[in-house]
């Protein structure tokens, strides 16, 4: 058993993580923190049962000491403030925003627009995504929770580019997601309006979740890859679906191309590959799962579908699954699938 933080608990994402955590069966102890909003009760920000009451405490008075595991929910920038008052003998931290997930301090500066404050400790923190770094992430004290759009491109995309069987420089990943992406300021603000009956492109070329894509998938192709993600959003809360289009390499089958996903997700509880089948949203919603499938026709190209719920596997969910991996818990503990 152990005590966890939540430090952010009243965003959307935070939230999420507390519907999450209030179920997990080996949590003794579960403390809420806000900046803004502590003493409320989360009936403010919530209309479900089962967490409203629970109280939001004073970030100031919260003893990092007291904690085997803390959850940064927080805007991007807030971690890289306080994380050098986490002792890592004693406690695990897990960043669901965006301060270490880049490599790079002056590229995480030219995107994000903030001076990274610990940039000595981007090399110590794994990325997150459980799938494709479980061994590192047993052994990990810190943890960059990997972003929404790019883990849903990143696992479609894994097994055929470590299997090299498509072209590294033409991949196009049209993205598509709820509007609780934007997160509860923004919604609260003029997105809120502008989104009723509209379906919004934004930050083409530009948007932050760019580095972070093409960082990891060059990883995997052990060279530059080369992507146009285009983001957009949809009129619902939860979800993400990107539609991805490819070209195969020369003499790849289709076969070639099942064979690589079973390869690398055939044992995987939350990935389901689903051949030529359309996917939709709401065969993700709530739970931790990826829904993917692939398209192919007469010619080289193959066009790939990528489903999860962006609060789940793309924030919260994917973050409890590295909790389980670090505290050696059943790697399932607390998720739907």
């Amino acid at each position: 058993m152990i005590n966890a933080a939540i430090i952010g608990a009243s965003g959307f994402t935070g939230l999420e993580l507390i519907r999450i955590l209030n179920k997990h069966q080996y949590i003794s102890k579960l403390d809420l923190y806000s900046f803004n909003n502590a003493g409320k009760i989360l009936s403010d920000f919530t209309q479900d049962s089962e967490i409203c009451n629970k109280k939001l405490l004073k970030f100031s008075e919260l003893d990092f000491d007291a904690y085997q595991i803390i959850f940064f929910a927080c805007p991007n920038g807030t971690a890289m403030k306080y994380i050098e008052r986490v002792d890592p003998r004693k406690t695990k931290v897990i960043d669901l925003a965006a301060d270490y997930r880049l490599d790079d301090e002056k590229v995480w500066e030219k995107f994000y627009e903030i001076k990274h404050q610990t940039p000595e400790l981007i090399s110590e923190a794994i990325y997150g995504i459980p799938e494709i770094n479980r061994d590192k992430i047993k052994e990990a004290k810190l943890i960059a929770n990997p972003g929404c759009y790019p883990t849903a491109a990143i696992l479609a995309l894994y097994p055929l580019l470590k299997e090299k069987l498509i072209d590294i420089k033409n991949i196009i990943i049209d993205a598509k997601s709820g509007y609780s992406g934007a997160g509860r300021q923004k919604i609260d603000s003029e997105l809120g309006e502008r989104i009723n009956e509209n379906f919004i492109p934004y930050n083409f070329f530009h948007h932050r979740h760019t580095p972070e894509i093409i960082q990891e998938l060059s990883k995997i192709s052990n060279q530059e890859i080369g992507i146009i993600f285009s983001p957009q959003v949809l009129p619902i809360y939860r979800g993400i679906l990107e539609t991805i289009y490819v070209k195969k390499n020369k003499n790849i089958t289709d076969e070639k191309i099942q064979e690589a996903y079973d390869k690398y997700y055939a044992n995987e509880k939350f990935i389901n590959i689903e051949k030529s089948k359309h996917i939709e949203i709401k065969e993700v919603a709530f739970s931790n799962n990826v829904s993917i499938s692939y398209h192919c026709d007469k010619s080289e190209k193959i066009t790939i579908i990528s489903a999860i719920d962006n609060l789940v596997k793309g924030a919260a969910g994917q973050a409890v699954q590295n909790m389980n991996i670090m505290m050696n818990f059943d790697e399932s503990t607390a998720l739907i699938n």
